[in-house]
């Protein structure tokens, strides 16, 4: 049988490497006892992904994320979803990542 690897690296090549960390580093307010924004460290950017949240139970809404900075990671600043304010760490605050093309959401970070 002849070598078949040229083959296999013909396929492999068009395929992008897909590396991601959405460990979340939450951003506290002042006083701090309110969360003011979520950072993930290296996000997805095939697509331009929308973020909804979900505080205490209450939908926030969906907003278009901040530009995904040159180390690869991301805000998510809350203050703009709750009418200038932070959430308070006493909440459960869930956020999820909104896909732009088929509206599928997946939760990223959950406080509590």
């Amino acid at each position: 049988m002849a070598d078949q690897t040229g083959y296999i690296f013909a396929l492999i090549e068009p395929v992008p490497v897909l590396s991601w960390d959405y460990t979340p580093n939450w951003g506290h307010g002042n006083p701090s006892s309110y969360i003011d924004n979520v950072t993930f460290k290296k996000v997805i950017t095939l697509k331009d992904f929308e973020y909804r949240v979900v505080a205490g139970g209450k939908d926030l809404g969906v907003r278009a994320a901040y530009g995904v900075q040159s180390d690869g990671s991301q805000k998510v600043n809350f203050l703009e979803y709750n009418n200038g304010y932070g959430i308070a760490d006493s909440q459960t605050i869930k956020v999820y990542t909104v896909d732009p093309d088929n509206g599928n959401q997946y939760l990223v970070a959950q406080w509590k």
